[in-house]
Order: structure tokens, then C-alpha cells, then sequence
């Protein structure tokens, strides 16, 4: 009977032995993968294919500003208005008829109606009352006169410097000031012009250049560089 007793106690002596030798052994090994783990994974680094880079160096490196570096980018000057490339400026006729009286560019010439000898400073486009007058190129009308020789003269400013005076206009349907015109919109329909009468209904045109009076066949019906 005390042999049995003996031999059951020494049985759970190796047991609780054993049991507390496998815990052991568990510890270890737990504490030898973490070790492994935290010596394999250096902090703060990535692989970019074959190459280690160090992210830390990479982002001094790109935060460093690069000094002494000549700044060798072409800058262009600014384009005066003299280097300006010329532009091409259509200008339309401003009646479907033709020409019937020319700019005598400063030389005098009778006058059927005055009977006497003058200039004429601008071209006569011939017609009957309630033609149709057009705008030589686009523009703005700056002003509108009763004349007691001319009769209503619209004065368009078309830019560049162009200046045109469109005189022997009816009152009635001429363009107002502040207006604007297309290239061969309409400026206003022929009346009459007192000083010119014998001559019949007609557009006298006159067109000044720089403030300075211009003959218009230079520029009506041509392309003309601005």
C-alpha cells in the first residue's frame, strides 16, 4: 500500500516537471522571434528594388535648397510699338458706284456750282437721293453736323489714325454719335450737298491720316498696311 502511494506522487512530480519545463520553453522561444524581428527591421528604412534608400537622407536632401546655380532661362524685351509688326487693313468702298470726281491733292479746280476755283480734298461717289452709304472699315462715329454747305457729315473714327468724314448725307437715317460700324455697315443714305449741287446727289468723302488730310483713293478698295 505505501509503494503505490510512492509511486502515484513520484508520477506527478515528473509530470508538473515536464509541464513547467515545455513553459520554459515556450518563453524562450517567444522572446528569441521577437529579438529576431527587431534586429531583421532596421527603423526608417524602405528597398526600392535592389537599393536600400534611407528615407530620412532622401528627405534633407530634397528639402535643401540649391544656391549658386546661374539662372540661365532666356528672357525676351518687352516689344516696343515701333517693332510692332505692321497689320493689313482692308478698306471697303463705301458706295456701289464708282468714282466720279477725284482728289485734286492741293490743287484747285473750278466748282460748276460756286462757279469759282478751289480745292477739292476728298472723292465724290455719284448716286440718287436715298442710296446707301457704307462704312469704308469698322469704326466708331465721334460726331454729327448739320453743314450749311455739306449738309449732314458723319465722322467715324476706323483706327490707326484713320479719320473719315462722309459728307452729302440725308439727316434722316445717318448714324448717331457713339455708334459703331462694321467694314461696309451702314453710316447713313445720301441727301444733298449745297456747295457741290450741280454735281447732283453724291458722297463727298474725305479722309484725314494722323489728323493729316489723305487722298482717299489710297485707301478705299485696297489692303492697306497700318
Amino acid at each position: 500500500m505505501k509503494k503505490s502511494v510512492s509511486k502515484e506522487k513520484f508520477k506527478k512530480s515528473a509530470y508538473s516537471a515536464a509541464a513547467l519545463g515545455l513553459c520554459v520553453t515556450a518563453l524562450l522561444a517567444f522572446w528569441m522571434s521577437n529579438r529576431n524581428n527587431n534586429l531583421a527591421l532596421p527603423e526608417e528604412t524602405e528597398t526600392v528594388g535592389f537599393d536600400t534608400v534611407e528615407t530620412k537622407k532622401e528627405e534633407e536632401a530634397v528639402n535643401t535648397p540649391v544656391t549658386d546655380v546661374p539662372d540661365e532661362r532666356y528672357t525676351a524685351s518687352p516689344v516696343t510699338e515701333a517693332e510692332m509688326p505692321a497689320q493689313s487693313v482692308y478698306f471697303a468702298m463705301p458706295m456701289d458706284s464708282g468714282v466720279s470726281r477725284e482728289y485734286s491733292n492741293g490743287e484747285i479746280v473750278k466748282n460748276s456750282t460756286t462757279d469759282d476755283w478751289r480745292t477739292h480734298d476728298g472723292v465724290d461717289f455719284s448716286g440718287v437721293a436715298g442710296d446707301a452709304v457704307k462704312a469704308i472699315n469698322s469704326g466708331t462715329v465721334t460726331a454729327v453736323r448739320q453743314d450749311a454747305l455739306w449738309g449732314t457729315v458723319v465722322t467715324v473714327d476706323h483706327g490707326n489714325g484713320i479719320i473719315a468724314e462722309y459728307r452729302g448725307l440725308a439727316d434722316a437715317g445717318a448714324a448717331q454719335p457713339g455708334d459703331t460700324v462694321d467694314t461696309n455697315g451702314k453710316v447713313g443714305v445720301l441727301g444733298e450737298i449745297p456747295v457741290e449741287k450741280n454735281d447732283g446727289a453724291h458722297l463727298h468723302l474725305e479722309i484725314y491720316k494722323d489728323g493729316k488730310l489723305v487722298s482717299p483713293s489710297d485707301y478705299i478698295g485696297k489692303t492697306v498696311e497700318q
